[in-house]
């Protein structure tokens, strides 16, 4: 598996339900914690390749947090909302 096979928009949707839901508490990158960005990616997803997910993501300037190890502190940048709001918008 590659961050390439990982799809972003759950992971969007995911730190943008958060967001709403608790808004002081921004996503992490440990496994097993309610707020782990590993939630919203493919079961059995490694940890390296979901590292690499979350930096191709703040790359892209979607995300903003950090993959060094520490807790992340993900949240969706002004970008990423609307990546979001185009990839939910009604088609057609």
């Amino acid at each position: 598996m590659q961050a390439k096979d990982v799809p972003e928009l759950p992971i969007l949707q995911f730190l943008q339900a958060r967001n709403w839901e608790h808004p002081m508490r921004p996503g992490c990158i440990f496994v097993g914690f309610d707020n782990s960005v590993f939630n919203a990616m493919p079961q059995g997803t490694p940890e390296k390749v979901g590292r690499a997910k979350m930096n191709a993501l703040i790359r892209k300037g979607l995300v903003d947090g950090c993959t060094c190890g520490c807790r992340g502190d993900f949240e969706l940048t002004g970008e990423g909302v609307k990546a979001l709001r185009l990839h939910l918008a009604p088609k057609g």
